[in-house]
């Protein structure tokens, strides 16, 4: 298959193909004009390369995936190398889940908390609301300083 028809199937640009293959991710067969050409085996690779990339595995970890098998002289070599590699993104991608962990539970609290507001007639300035107990509720979630409206600095 040509390279767009990957690209279709695999649902990003071309040019992202092109990159992943000028970063070593993935090599193209070549027909004697030079067009690209992939086979289900590359397919299948493209798609665990951008559901890697998509979960926000860095293209260099995955680049130094694809070098193993051939810069080791041996399975034992190599299995290690992947072993070690694979560990050091496991943690990357679980500090990043406690992160989405945490916004998810602040936004949660929040929408539980937002249920106090409803009905109020007042408009949701500091000044209206700085009275009201579920003005302190929501402000103790991260996500609702966003929300509310900056102190202005002359008052």
């Amino acid at each position: 298959m040509k390279i767009g028809e990957v690209a279709q199937r695999v649902g990003i640009s071309v040019s992202a193909l092109r990159m992943y293959e000028q970063r070593g991710l993935i090599a193209a067969r070549r027909s004697l004009r030079g067009t690209r050409h992939y086979g289900e085996e590359e397919l299948a690779r493209f798609q665990a390369i951008v559901g890697l990339s998509h979960a926000e595995v860095p293209l260099e970890t995955l680049a130094r995936l694809a070098r193993i098998r051939t810069d080791n002289p041996t399975g034992d070599a190599a299995s290690r190398q992947v072993e070690t590699v694979l560990k050091d993104a496991e943690a990357e991608l679980m500090a990043r889940v406690e992160t989405l962990q945490a916004a998810l539970a602040d936004l949660r609290r929040a929408q539980e908390r937002l249920v106090g507001c409803h009905g109020c007639s007042r408009r949701p300035t500091r000044g209206n609301c700085s009275a009201c107990p579920v003005a302190d509720e929501l402000l103790a979630c991260p996500v609702m300083r966003v929300v509310w409206d900056q102190e202005d600095g002359d008052a």
